[in-house]
């Protein structure tokens, strides 16, 4: 057989080979994420409360096609902060809309101080405890009640798995806007790459900051924006397994496989539009040697008629 033959037949079977192992690698990663998704699915229930809960709350369906079809969709994301052995608590609360047909997201973030009524149990209290009295459930009902807004989806992620999560990543970029140290790390004005520490001690700092919780939204918008940006970018192929293994581990929602797949394919162009609400009104003050955060009711009003208009 002519040398050049054999090279030609050489270079032929790599070829398959190198394909094979991409369509093998592609299943592998099919199965991986389909199994991640069941593992990490709880469907929403309103349950553990002593009183029972009034607000509506739709059933999330299945996501339909094409995109004429899609309809805007809430969801609410849960930044838990739990010790061992304890309840744990809601140390961040995103509220995202998401409308496919402008490709825009609107995002507040609630102050975990926030002083609402606890749906479920008759009280007042901080947002951030309804966690710690109810779990998921009480804290998507509290949320809907104070927003007077139905919530379709919850993602949960406990905040040791955050900071896996990123690090899986190979960190996270933004663009700091204010100089500030804290106890751990510096953060200089500019573009920043943040390993999952520096992310989370970068949004939890709010004491130094000139803007108060205002700019510790801020940071969580930003950090928000980039996390989203290389989740659904096709950059972090290779790393997707130790993604899903991190994920499997620290996050819950009720968001299906089939929901996510719609979400990566038609939803994604609305990342490039996202729109902070957030709330500058308020009152921040001690009561009963406990301090609060008391949204201004006109404000609440307006956040509440922007989410609901965002969603038309």
């Amino acid at each position: 057989m002519p040398k050049w033959l054999t090279m030609k037949k050489i270079l032929l079977i790599s070829i398959a080979i190198f394909l094979l192992l991409i369509v093998s690698y592609g299943t592998y990663l099919f199965l991986n994420v389909k199994s991640t998704m069941k593992a990490i699915h709880s469907p929403l229930k309103i349950e553990n409360t002593t009183t029972e809960i009034t607000i509506p709350t739709k059933t999330p369906q299945p996501i339909s096609e094409p995109k004429s079809n899609l309809k805007p969709v809430t969801l609410l994301l849960l930044g838990i902060d739990q010790l061992k052995d304890t309840p744990g608590r809601a140390d961040t609360i995103l509220v995202l809309t998401v409308n496919p047909d402008s490709e825009t997201i609107n995002m507040l973030s609630i102050p975990r101080d926030t002083y609402t009524e606890i749906v479920g149990l008759n009280i007042y209290d901080k947002i951030n405890h309804s966690y710690a009295f109810g779990g998921v459930q009480m804290t998507h009902a509290t949320v809907e009640n104070l927003l007077q807004l139905p919530i379709d989806y919850v993602v949960s992620i406990n905040m040791e798995g955050f900071v896996d999560l990123i690090d899986t990543l190979n960190g996270v970029k933004v663009e700091n806007e204010i100089a500030f140290s804290t106890d751990l790390f510096d953060f200089p004005k500019g573009t920043l790459e943040l390993s999952g520490e520096e992310t989370l001690d970068y949004v939890r700092m709010r004491y130094d900051d000139p803007l108060g919780d205002f700019g510790r939204q801020i940071r969580q918008r930003l950090v928000v924006e980039s996390l989203l940006n290389k989740l659904s970018s096709l950059n972090i192929i290779w790393q997707v397994p130790s993604v899903l293994e991190t994920i499997r581990a620290n996050v819950e929602t009720n968001i299906t496989y089939d929901d996510m797949k719609t979400f990566i394919k038609s939803y994604k162009p609305a990342l490039k539009n996202i729109e902070q609400l957030n709330f500058q009104e308020g009152d921040g003050r001690i009561e009963n040697d406990v301090w609060y955060y008391f949204p201004s009711e006109k404000e609440l009003q307006t956040i509440r008629t922007q989410l609901q208009e965002s969603l038309q």
